[in-house]
């Protein structure tokens, strides 16, 4: 019994921190700047197909085609 109680409450410690460190990725398209899991990041273009996908912590992916000029930046800001 003991066993199991030890079981189960460790199976509920993890379920609570897989689902407090799975943070949602945001994809962008269109010019945007902002916070995502704490970190600042912008995203600019001026003609062309680009995207931005939003992982966790700093991470990110981009992707982009016909583009004149494109910026992709996640990072953390000035703290004050």
């Amino acid at each position: 019994m003991k066993k199991r109680n030890l079981l189960l409450c460790g199976l509920v410690i993890s379920f609570i921190l897989l689902s407090f460190s799975a943070i949602k990725a945001k994809t962008i398209t269109e010019n945007e700047m902002g916070i995502h899991d704490g970190y600042d990041y912008e995203y600019w273009k001026d003609s062309g197909y680009g995207s931005m996908t939003l992982g966790s912590g700093g991470t990110f992916s981009c992707q982009w085609s016909n583009i004149n000029n494109i910026l992709f930046r996640k990072g953390r800001g000035i703290q004050e």
